[in-house]
């Protein structure tokens, strides 16, 4: 039966009698026969069950029952998880239900310091969640730096799939994963026109006022672009004096451009997301030539300036982009566009699920020596989500000075092409796409060397 087929009653009885020929071998096994055998006792292996899409849906009490039994109920996921990546994660099957959306942990995999978790969000009574939800507020304990994204949607089932993607060095055995909100009905204004003549705009102006912004005691809630890092630790900020203008875009009634001009020989485009939705709605604006060839001007951004909502006070109230165009005769040639994407719902409640979450002892090890400005001594974690380099000195290396390839037995090798995370000052991770066969695993080149990799 392929995924998408519709599931039928037929499907129900397959489902149950692979269930229970699970159940009977569990109670024939040595460790729970009545009867003493004159046969060492072997180890017992997981059986994985695969079931049809539909199913982890509609068989509430057998998903529960095969979570007792270390049956892996992840059929929600196979259409877009290789066989592989399920035999590794370890089932959860916990629910948690809050204003009529069910919350479903299904299964998960950690290593030293990764953590992958699926979760199946279900809308049991209005149409909330659909293809582009996106989650907002969540947390996984543990986590230093988290990731959620939707990698499957159902639409008749209303169900979405998300994975967690988590990396941190303080997991425990015992884990809980919450979502507190989250976006849906999601609308996407790609390669949009302003139809704004910026230079006549501009040289209407009669001068730029700006304001100054300490990083360390103003409302600084965020910064993008190439040069994000440099801008943030800069001693003063210049930005535009806020809500000087009010330039409406067509066909976009979340924001406004509130102030445009040129501060310190950069040109500066402020807007103000003043609808309730603005602060959750994102984007960016960027030149074309008059062809619509995309230019490579850099460009930054630094979100900033707050609000109340409630009790609560938020960032982000003004967002500026900042661009390296010094001069009104630079936009004779270029026309601002954008790529916009703004929601229809904002969704709050409360979903958590804790479980126990052992670490995946599959893994190789070895040592190498990196020279860089100095030699960086690492120890190196081959695991089944990735590898990991440990080591004094380890955030020196970037993507761009590390060079690694896995070798497997049969002479293939995975060639790292990006993927990379420097997690902390002496961590380095770079997570796989796939899923890695550590069993098959030979050693590991790193910078042209080789380096051997042996069982923990």
């Amino acid at each position: 039966m392929n995924p998408g087929d519709h599931f039928t009653e037929q499907n129900l009885t397959n489902i149950k009698k692979l269930f229970h020929e699970k159940a009977s071998l569990e109670a024939d096994s040595p460790c729970n026969s009545q009867k003493k055998s004159t046969k060492p006792n072997k180890r017992s292996t997981r059986k994985l069950i695969y079931v049809p899409i539909a199913a982890i849906l509609s068989l509430t009490i057998v998903t529960g029952a095969a979570a007792a039994m270390r049956v892996i109920d992840l059929s929600s996921i196979l259409q877009f998880l290789s066989g592989d990546r399920i035999n590794i994660l370890r089932p959860v099957n916990k629910t948690s239900e809050d204003r009529g959306i069910r919350m479903q942990t299904l299964g998960a995999v950690r290593d030293g310091s990764t953590t992958e978790i699926y979760i199946a969000l279900k809308d049991l009574t209005e149409d909330r969640v659909n293809a582009s939800l996106d989650v907002y507020d969540f947390h996984v304990s543990g986590g230093r730096s988290h990731n959620a994204k939707l990698v499957q949607y159902d639409p008749a089932e209303k169900t979405a799939i998300i994975r967690f993607l988590v990396q941190g060095k303080r997991f425990s055995n015992r884990m809980s994963v919450r979502i507190s909100s989250f976006l849906s009905g999601a609308n996407k204004e790609e390669n949009y026109d302003s139809g704004l003549n910026l230079s006549e705009l501009l040289s209407k102006k009669q001068q730029n006022e700006y304001e100054t912004l300490d990083p360390l005691n103003d409302s600084i809630s965020g910064w993008g672009g190439e040069s994000a890092l440099e801008l943030s630790e800069q001693e003063f900020i210049h930005v535009l004096r806020q809500d000087q203008t009010h330039i409406k875009l067509p066909g976009i009634n979340w924001m406004y451009i509130s102030n445009i001009g040129f501060v310190d020989g950069k040109l500066h485009i402020q807007i103000n997301p003043n609808d309730e939705m603005g602060r959750y709605n994102h984007g960016y604006f960027f030149f074309t030539d008059v062809q619509g060839n995309k230019q490579d001007i850099p460009m930054n951004s630094i979100s900033y300036g707050s609000y109340i909502n409630g009790s609560t006070r938020y960032g982000g109230n003004y967002e500026e982009y900042i661009f390296d165009i010094s001069d009104i005769s630079q936009l004779s040639k270029l026309q601002l566009k954008g790529n916009f994407t703004s929601y229809d719902q904002f969704v709050t409640g409360k979903w958590e699920t804790t479980f126990d979450l052992k670490q995946d002892s599959l893994s190789k090890t070895g040592k190498a020596t990196l020279t860089l400005d100095e030699e960086i001594r690492t120890d190196i974690v081959v695991s089944s989500l990735g590898v990991t380099l440990m080591g004094k000195g380890v955030n020196q290396i970037t993507p761009e000075n590390l060079h690694m390839e896995l070798y497997l037995n049969d002479g293939t090798s995975i060639l790292p092409k990006f993927g990379f995370l420097n997690i902390d000052d002496n961590l380095m991770k770079w997570i796989s796409p796939q899923t890695i066969p550590v069993n098959k695993v030979n050693y590991l080149m790193l910078n042209g060397k080789k380096v051997l990799l042996q069982d923990p």
